[in-house]
């Protein structure tokens, strides 16, 4: 009988290495990896933008959680599945649940920080450390959701914060996602493809009160930009990204109006969608996706 094991107590970890492990074992709920699969720390560095070593050192907690092995000159392996009754949150670090990133993201989307702020402010309003703060006001940077103004202060850039701004958003992507599906260079990759579809039923067979928001918003939007990547056209990619991180803010916030029946409905039409990739038919799989944008532009979810 495998048993529930709770989380290390692990105080010394950076808002880095605790965002990494959340990273990791949603990914491992996905169904990314398979019981005695090797995870490669370099690999997961360069898909995750950071260096190896915060990896490795997430990696580590997970051994000590026991989900991970290491095996001496072969890496780190997935030790077992998540089982029955065992949540993400249970094997987190403390409060890594909700991390300084996570409370930054969802305060910017609800009003709570302005358009400009300082670090200071912003120490005082969360009280942090300056060098967690700033840490996060630079992985915002890099997102594309803030610019670094003279001395210690940050300027949000304008996000979907309005009615106006969340039409035109819808308006842009039912452009650039439906036409990437339609592109003469259209080539689906089949380890992905089994990936996203492994996701989306993960999630549909779940009910919602067992989904945390970033579980949702990650295999929603890495559905969203893995397909329009098979296009190969780079431009298309980073145009779907951009939009993925200015969804984040809002969607952070209203992921609790989300109906459980809604999100079933979204996860059944991005597996239909995918079903016409896989069988190449690209033409009704871009209709699908028009249908799918359309039905939430006009839900505003």
């Amino acid at each position: 009988m495998t048993h529930v094991q709770t989380a290390p107590s692990d105080t010394s970890l950076s808002t880095l290495q605790a965002e990494l492990i959340q990273q990791i074992l949603t990914m491992v709920q996905s169904g990314r990896w398979r019981e005695g699969d090797k995870i490669s720390d370099s690999a997961l560095a360069k898909e995750l933008n950071v260096s190896r070593t915060p990896v490795r050192q997430a990696f580590t907690y997970l051994v000590n959680a026991g989900l991970l092995a290491q095996r001496a000159q072969r890496g780190f392996f997935l030790a077992r599945d998540l089982v029955p009754g065992e949540t993400i949150e249970s094997l987190l670090p403390g409060e890594a649940s909700d991390t300084l990133y996570e409370r930054l993201m969802s305060a910017r989307a609800t009003g709570q920080i302005a358009d400009e702020v300082s670090e200071t402010e912003l120490v005082s309003q969360f009280d942090a450390p300056r060098g967690a703060i700033r840490r996060v006001l630079l992985k915002f940077s890099n997102q594309g959701l803030v610019e670094r103004l003279p001395g210690h202060g940050w300027r949000f850039f304008e996000g979907l914060a309005n009615d106006d701004a969340v039409a035109e958003s819808y308006s842009f992507r039912l452009v650039v996602e439906c036409g990437a599906l339609t592109h003469p260079n259209y080539a689906p990759d089949p380890d992905q493809l089994t990936r996203l579809q492994q996701a989306q039923k993960n999630i549909h067979s779940r009910p919602i009160d067992q989904l945390t928001r970033d579980e949702w918003f990650n295999a929603n939007a890495e559905f969203h930009e893995t397909i329009v990547s098979w296009a190969r056209n780079r431009f298309f990619t980073l145009a779907v990204r951009r939009q993925n991180h200015l969804r984040r803010m809002t969607e952070y916030a209203d992921f609790g109006k989300l109906s459980e029946q809604r999100l079933h409905e979204a996860c059944r039409d991005h597996l239909a969608i995918l079903d016409a990739i896989a069988e190449g038919d690209y033409d009704f799989a871009s209709a699908l996706l028009r249908r799918h944008i359309s039905r939430s532009a006009a839900m505003d979810i």
